[in-house]
């Protein structure tokens, strides 16, 4: 009777175990899906490649502040039509995007919400900042269903 309770025991344990392994290894993989999704909007956004910033949204996004410095949320619509004229501010100030990190993480199924810590410089200098990046699974691709700047993403 002991040995099947240990064997039980021990299943049950090589089994939970393995799921969180599993867990794991899921959340690496889209950590590092996020990561190159993230290093297309720095090369699109230094590029002022509109088409392909624009492939990195959901049809349903909202963003706000950067890159239009708007205060409120734009629906994609609105943002993908005023992306060339904010384009002028990015060159008049030769404003790069540089380095990034994840300061958080947190992955629910299909979605997963991201706080980066950016370098940029410009004309003035370098600098930081810390936008919050809402993602969706949108088929086989992680689009950006929403980004946010400031202290309180929400």
């Amino acid at each position: 009777m002991k040995k099947f309770l240990y064997l039980g025991v021990s299943v049950l344990l090589l089994l939970s175990l393995a799921a969180t392994a599993f867990a794991s290894d899921e959340k690496e993989a889209v950590r590092d899906r996020l990561k190159d999704v993230l290093f297309e909007y720095k090369d699109a956004y230094n590029l002022r490649d509109f088409d392909a910033i624009r492939t990195l949204y959901s049809t349903n996004a909202t963003v706000k502040s950067f890159p239009c410095d708007s205060k409120e949320d734009l629906e994609f619509e609105n943002f993908s039509g005023i992306l060339p004229q904010c384009a002028s501010y990015w060159v008049d100030q030769a404003f790069k995007l540089r380095l990034f990190k994840f300061t958080s993480f947190e992955l629910n199924g299909k979605t997963c919400t991201v706080r980066v810590l950016w370098d940029y410089r410009d004309n003035s200098g370098r600098g930081k900042f810390t936008p919050t990046f809402e993602f969706v699974l949108d088929g086989d691709k992680w689009k950006i269903s929403k980004e946010t700047y400031g202290r309180n993403p929400s």
